[in-house]
């Protein structure tokens, strides 16, 4: 019996299920969300979901809302940075910011 390593398993099941790769791509970009918006933002906001390609964001206040929304295009950018030998496709395609106070 031959022992595959981790990564040898993730690559196979890619490859036969692409929704889950579609998924495991979802799950590392929202990984990247403290990364995307720094230390202080992150206290005050929390990456929730994504729905056919959009994060939603909790924010707890409306001023975190603004402010995001004035950055999306670099948070984008390092949400959808990629893996070293991943297709150069867009997983997170926008982001919709909750006021989690309502």
């Amino acid at each position: 019996m031959a022992f595959k390593t981790l990564s040898e398993v993730l690559k196979n099941v890619r490859s036969k299920y692409p929704g889950f790769s579609r998924r495991m791509q979802e799950a590392e970009a929202v990984s990247r969300w403290s990364k995307a918006v720094g230390e202080s933002i992150s206290r005050h906001t929390r990456a929730r979901c994504v729905r056919q390609g959009v994060l939603w964001v909790e924010v707890d206040h409306p001023i975190w809302k603004t402010e995001l929304h004035y950055r999306k295009p670099q948070i984008l950018s390092v949400l959808n940075e990629q893996s070293e030998g991943r297709d150069n496709r867009v997983v997170i395609k926008d982001l919709f910011f909750v006021d989690q106070r309502r």
